[in-house]
């Protein structure tokens, strides 16, 4: 009777530990600001007693925050088909406020709009009207148990643009990908995933670490240009020297000391960042101060082309000639300039260049004057002109006889006679001539006037005298003038006055409505409510409905002068007289309905409300019947109730998890175990245990007589960030777990222990330690390391130096068995394939622990053949001493070739040992036993309150 009790105790204790949760008896978290706002599922699939957990999580954490205006404010979302705002970041202060509104939510009990709630916290719960802060960190924690009925990615997606960070829990059925979609980056830190709402209290522990040592800069770099400086709950953006933040907080500018004016360069400032340097013109070249410029002399570079003289001009040279020469085309040679050919004119006849100067020379015939630059004709006339009428006139070499003005030379050539200037032709005169002495003069006919040129003759314009008889034009005629009308008019019959020509009076058959008359012509026009046709003569009444019946729902119709709005088949035309509304047949009275009548075009029908299906005289509901359409997903019984069913088990056996299957209380009592010493029963499953002294064999159900051989153990153990120190823990008390099963001495077992994170750290090698005391001592006093997860590198670490010789393992020839596990939580950041298969091909047997987010498929990489007895994972940390009880590192002696050492089992000490081991066992059984019954008892109220 007391082993069935003993027994009995045992399974409820194991029941018990996995509705354990740890209290934290640390101090509030004293972080810096930070905005948090919880986003919780409130939809019909979240059971009652599942929403209280979920209340007590969020009270939970915001009982360990410091809560305050300045500090953390806390808001609280709840969603299902619609989002409702519990209390937003600026209502509360105190926790007991926030507590107390939290107790009061009551389930909206609909669908699963989650993409809803993301897009209601960005827009409204974090904006500054609802409390947010500038500068201070959004963080949301989302907690649903199902897959989103709308879409999450592309909203979270904004969300987080906009700043938000954000934790995704699932529980239960809550899909994995949408959690993924929703949460911040990296996943193993933002993605938390429970079998149910029972253990969403682990997350609350992660995310309060989390939160308390928060580096802002850490999680991202905020939008900064340059440098993100951290402070406690929050965060500044600097600039990189010779940079200037921005009004914006976050970017940078150069500071461009050129721009502002602050340089001494004489010509060109060259700015970077901060500084600037100094540089010179084309042509120019920067002096020793680094500041001024100073032209290039390149006549000191050699000027051996230029003939005469080199002078320096800006990007180069010019040559210069001395005085009294010219350069030549080619820029370089010097010619003497030719003083003459820059025009002679003060020389009368002939120039003669000499060097910077010239003379002058007469050509024969002339004579030099005193002033050396001018010549006179030799005057033959001068030495007696006699045989000349009039005039004597000296020429070159001698002199001729010349008559006055108006006389010609008679043929002796020296007599004269008057000029008849007319008898030459009066061609220039266009009417008349009269010749006078020297000359003569034009003369015009009667009614013309001579021109200025004295010699052409034009009409005498009357109408110059004034025209103001005439309304248009006045035309003149010789001796007169008549009036003239412009184009388009017609001159009346005082011959003075005009009229405009009426084109309409010749006819206006073209137009069909109107003429209307213009200058030189006509143009038709159409009555008011026309257009003018494109022959610009016939009308078409306007369509109004074709500018644009955008005013009319449905049809517009078009009349003299505007149109109406006409509605389509169905419908009635509203008060505005432009949109329509389809006629309500249910509004005639819809009393044949039962639930709900729907109006559609032309008619109606009758739906049902939601749970119901419509009988078939399309009227009346029926509540549907789900038990109805096969309860074979339920092992035992199925209840209908409205919108689903539930099941529920026969008597001595409890419902599982999945809400279908039932499972015998006792499996023991119900399957063949085959057990060769004792079945032990747990939830869901049984398992053979041994006598003490006895090990249990491969077939899982007989017992050997062997205690244990001696091997050579070392365990590798995850001590990366997602571990968190709380877990850390329960992994060093799950080696010592390990170590308690084992008989380490120098030629029994010897243990190793690795560490590994984003690197490798071997904590004590196999040597080192010789007793159980001393490996379990420094197992706990193993620091905790914090980074990524490379468990690839930690098996290559193992292979290649934690079963060397150097460290302690014994040589192969010894035959003493060498065995790795490998204990982990996560998904490993390198691969694992290559050293895990190296391990085994080495001798090695590998083990593979995975809790919580660990990888099965890696895990299995990892263990040896057969993989289902060296593979172990569970959901829970809390749950790994039941994996550490079931692992067995027994190796029989005839599988051994190595040295043994057994214990005398009726020797005393054994015997005592086996006592006090005995006695602390009973002892923890009874605790959790006690336990276990109030459990029992809660569970029993909650059935009979469901009934």
């Amino acid at each position: 009777m007391t082993r069935a009790l003993v027994y009995v105790g045992l399974l409820i204790a194991i029941m018990a530990a996995a509705d354990a949760r740890p209290q934290s008896a640390e101090p509030k978290c004293k972080s810096g600001p930070v905005d948090l706002v919880f986003i919780i599922d409130g939809s019909r699939s979240v059971r009652p007693h599942e929403f209280e957990t979920m209340r007590k999580f969020m009270i939970d954490i915001i009982n360990e925050l410091d809560i305050g205006l300045e500090t953390t404010r806390v808001g609280v979302v709840q969603y299902s088909s619609q989002v409702q705002s519990v209390f937003s970041l600026k209502s509360f202060s105190k926790p007991a406020q926030m507590v107390k509104s939290i107790n009061e939510i009551i389930p909206l009990a609909q669908g699963t709009m989650t993409g809803l709630a993301i897009r209601y916290a960005m827009n409204v719960a974090f904006s500054p009207e609802q409390g947010a802060r500038r500068n201070v960190p959004h963080v949301a924690v989302i907690v649903t148990d199902g897959r989103p009925q709308d879409r999450v990615a592309e909203v979270a997606g904004a969300a987080r643009e906009s700043g938000i960070e954000i934790y995704a829990i699932g529980v239960a059925r809550a899909d994995m990908t949408s959690l993924r979609a929703m949460a911040s980056p990296p996943f193993e830190d933002h993605v938390f995933h429970v079998e149910s709402f029972d253990l969403i209290h682990q997350f609350g522990l992660q995310f309060q670490d989390k939160l308390c040592g928060m580096d802002l800069c850490l999680e991202s770099d905020h939008g900064c240009n340059h440098i993100c400086e951290s402070s406690p709950g929050s965060y500044q953006c600097l600039c990189l020297p010779g940079y200037t933040l921005n009004e914006d907080g976050k970017t940078c500018t150069p500071i461009d000391l050129c721009a502002e004016q602050k340089h001494d360069c004489q010509q060109i400032c060259i700015a970077s960042p901060g500084s600037f340097t100094c540089d010179c013109h084309t042509g120019y070249t920067l002096n020793d101060d680094k500041k001024t410029c100073k032209m290039i002399d390149y006549c000191s570079f050699g000027n051996d082309t230029c003939e005469q003289q080199c002078v320096s001009v800006l990007n180069g040279v010019n040559c210069k000639c001395n005085e009294g020469y010219t350069l030549n085309d080619d820029l370089k040679t010097c010619t003497m300039i030719d003083y003459c050919s820059f025009g002679n004119d003060s020389c009368e006849h002939e120039c003669v260049s000499i060097l910077q100067s010239f003379y002058c020379l007469c050509r024969d015939g002339y004579t030099l004057n005193e002033d050396e630059t001018s010549c006179t004709m030799i005057d033959y006339c001068s030495f007696g002109n006699d045989s000349c009428e009039h005039q004597c006139v000296s020429v070159l070499n001698g002199f001729n006889c010349q008559c006055k003005e108006g006389y010609s030379l008679n043929d002796d050539l020296k007599t004269c006679k008057m000029i008849d200037y007319c008898s030459f032709g009066n061609d220039s005169c266009e009417h008349q001539c009269v010749s006078v002495l020297s000359g003569f003069y034009c003369q015009c006919n009667e009614g013309y006037s001579l021109n200025e040129d004295m010699k052409t003759c034009t009409m005498i314009d009357y109408c110059s005298f004034g025209n103001d008889s005439c309304e248009h034009q006045c035309v003149s005629v010789l001796n007169g003038f008549n009036c003239q009308c412009n184009e388009g008019y017609s001159l009346n019959d005082d011959l003075k006055t005009c009229t405009m020509i009426d084109y309409c009076s010749f006819g206006n058959d073209s137009c069909e409505h109107q003429c209307v008359s213009v200058l030189s012509g006509f143009y038709c026009q159409c009555n008011e409510g026309y257009a003018l046709n494109d022959d610009k003569k016939t009308c078409t009444m306007i369509d109004y409905c074709s500018f644009g019946n955008d005013s009319c729902e449905h049809q517009c119709v078009s009349v003299l002068k505007g149109f109406h709005c006409q509605c389509n088949e169905g419908y009635s035309l509203n008060d505005d007289k432009k949109t329509c509304t389809m006629i309500d047949y249910c509004s005639f009275g819809n009393d044949s309905c039962e639930h709900q009548c729907v109006s559609v075009l032309n008619g109606f029908y009758c739906q049902c409300n939601e749970g119901y299906t419509l009988n078939d005289d399309k009227k009346t509901c029926t509540m549907i019947d789900y038990c109805s359409f096969g309860n074979h997903s339920c092992d035992h019984k199925c209840v209908g109730v409205l919108n689903g069913f539930y099941c529920i088990c026969n008597e001595g056996y409890t419902l599982q998890k999945n809400g279908k299957t039932c499972q015998s209380d006792n499996l023991c009592n119900t399957v063949e175990h085959g057990c060769e010493y004792q079945c032990v029963s747990t939830p869901g499953q049984y398992h053979c245990i041994c006598p003490e002294g006895h090990v249990l064999q491969d077939d899982g159900k007989t017992c050997g007589t062997c205690r244990s051989s001696n091997i050579d153990l070392v365990l590798l153990i995850d001590g990366s960030k997602s571990v968190r120190p709380n877990n850390f823990e329960l992994v060093k008390q799950f080696v010592n777990q390990v170590v308690d099963q084992l008989d380490v001495s120098p030629k029994g077992t010897r243990v190793g222990l690795v560490q590994y994170s984003s690197r490798v750290r071997t904590e004590f090698p196999l040597s080192m330690y010789q007793t159980k005391e001393e490996i379990k001592k420094a197992v706990m006093n193993v620091e905790y390391m914090e980074k990524g997860t490379m468990t690839g590198l930690s098996l290559k670490h193992m292979v290649e130096n934690s079963f060397s010789e150097t460290e302690g393992a014994r040589p192969a020839n010894k035959n003493i068995p060498r065995v790795g596990l490998v204990f982990t939580d996560g998904r490993s950041q390198d691969d694992i394939t290559e050293w895990a298969k190296k391990a085994k091909e080495a001798g090695i047997t590998m083990y593979a622990v995975g809790v919580g987010k660990a990888i099965e498929d890696e895990l299995r990489v990892i263990a040896s053949d057969p993989v289902e007895k060296h593979f172990f994972y569970s959901a829970d940390f809390t749950a790994i001493s039941q994996i550490a009880e079931n692992l067995k590192f027994n190796v029989c002696a005839a599988e051994s070739q190595g040295e043994i050492e057994v214990k005398d089992p009726c020797a005393c000490e054994t015997l005592v040992e086996f006592q006090q081991a005995t006695m602390s066992t009973l002892d923890q059984l009874n605790q959790k036993m006690s336990a276990m019954t109030k459990r029992l008892e809660v569970l029993e109220n909650q059935l009979l309150t469901k009934k």
